[in-house]
């Protein structure tokens, strides 16, 4: 108990350096603390988003690997399927993985056909500071996906039937129902693919008036037409939990990925809210482990000053008897009481001004990366864009963007987490010079004075 008692009386020795020392403690902590609390908010919004996107995720070319393919010149599947096609056989060995519970196969692509037709490219034409849609009249480049029959499950279908287990390899397709009326088709009318002839059996209604008119056909009739055996494009794979969606995204990254390909939830690319708080947490993160060291410095460079100081005093203590335990608690409690009082001045700062410093870092991550993505629009210009267009275009995500806030409460987790960190910093500041003059004789250590 005197050990105690001692260790706390230290920190009124020198009163003018230990009070600094509280300060720049208080504000390393609270910094840390407040990283804490913006990570655990950025955390539980992105939980509560992607709860909303299930428990499926999608595996592909890398963004890295098709931009290295790009500077390369290879942009068309059907030309350099070996480059830019997916093994097979990857399909297998994530079928394999325990969470698994299901693995759907996708090619996908375009041909050109004289005889049918599709909607041309909408664009946004800007000119002179006006802004129109245009769009060309018609195009002969027809969007095609080889997929499998579960593709279909949620799928509208106004007419026939949709792809049979016995289809798979058939030469069958479902059309857009505003494709079969422009092209004046139906149920058990035919088309030509790749020289290759393909009944229609059913007919799938597109929401929108920009939506794609895409053909679907089976996956094994793609890989035929398309020269792609063995290969596809994506894979769709389902887990048996949202909690095991990031696990098993990382198995696959990191032990069957060949550097090619990359697994990952496709609002992770292109949802800017996702982006936004992967970006918050990212500078929590940093921001708490920097502050968090240059505390542990503060206390480690304080605590060995202090023990040079007293080394009569130590020398004095273990010529009386004192034991080598004793002398590095009582080091021990005087780092962790600095700690303590810091803990308790940095809480009050925390919950005076956490809210306005993450709405600050919010406000500039949130620009940021709605500049990149508005590209040369201004705000007018985009809310006179039909709304399926802007929700086509990712600004309907960018309007929900912002208009998030993201609040944060002081949390008791948050709290025991303060205290630990707390802890942690006393010890490992005071434990290495404490053990280092306790382990000195009586008579090296009087030296030092």
């Amino acid at each position: 108990m005197g050990t105690i008692i001692r260790g706390i009386k230290n920190i009124f020795r020198n009163k003018s350096r230990n009070i600094a020392i509280i300060l720049i403690l208080t504000i390393s902590l609270s910094l840390a603390l407040m990283m804490i609390n913006m990570n655990f908010s950025s955390n539980q919004n992105v939980k509560s988003i992607k709860e909303k996107y299930g428990n499926s995720f999608s595996v592909g070319l890398s963004e890295e690997y098709r931009e290295e393919l790009e500077k390369k010149g290879v942009s068309k599947i059907e030309n350099y399927p070996e480059l830019i096609a997916i093994d097979e056989k990857l399909a297998d060995e994530i079928a394999k993985i325990a969470s698994v519970i299901e693995v759907e196969k996708d090619i996908f692509g375009s041909f050109y056909s004289e005889k049918l037709k599709v909607p041309g490219i909408t664009a946004i034409h800007k000119y002179k500071n006006q802004m129109e849609v245009i769009s060309e009249k018609i195009s002969h480049n027809i969007s095609f996906s080889g997929i499998e029959e579960s593709y279909f499950r949620n799928t509208n279908l106004k007419k026939g039937n949709i792809f049979k287990r016995d289809d798979i390899e058939q030469n069958v397709a479902l059309i857009a129902d505003k494709f079969a009326e422009r092209n004046k088709l139906d149920v058990g009318s035919n088309i030509i693919i790749k020289g290759e002839k393909l009944k229609i059996i059913g007919i799938y209604e597109v929401m929108g008036e920009f939506s794609p008119e895409t053909i679907f056909i089976p996956f094994k009739t793609a890989q035929r037409l398309f020269n792609m055996e063995g290969k596809v494009d994506s894979l769709l794979i389902t887990v048996d939990s949202i909690d095991n969606v990031e696990k098993t995204m990382n198995y696959i990254n990191n032990k069957l990925s060949d550097g090619r390909i990359k697994a990952t939830q496709l609002m992770e690319e292109v949802d800017p809210t996702i982006l936004f708080l992967n970006s918050i947490k990212r500078i929590s993160k940093i921001s708490m482990i920097s502050s968090s060291i240059v505390a542990i410095l503060i206390i480690l460079s304080i605590m060995f000053i202090n023990v040079r100081e007293r080394a009569r005093e130590i020398g004095i203590l273990k010529a009386i008897g004192a034991s080598n335990f004793n002398i590095s608690t009582q080091f021990l409690i005087e780092s962790i009481s600095l700690c303590i009082i810091a803990l308790i001045l940095s809480t009050l700062f925390t919950l005076a001004i956490n809210q306005p410093l993450v709405d600050f870092i919010s406000e500039r991550e949130k620009t940021e990366i709605i500049e990149k993505r508005q590209d040369m629009l201004t705000d007018e210009e985009i809310a006179e864009l039909p709304e399926e267009l802007k929700e086509m275009m990712g600004y309907k995500d960018l309007e929900k963007l912002k208009s998030m806030n993201l609040n944060t409460t002081f949390s008791p987790q948050i709290f025991i987490y303060a205290i630990l960190i707390t802890f942690l910093l006393g010890a490992i500041g005071s434990i290495i010079p404490a053990f280092y003059i306790s382990k000195l004789r009586p008579a090296e250590v009087l030296r030092f004075g």
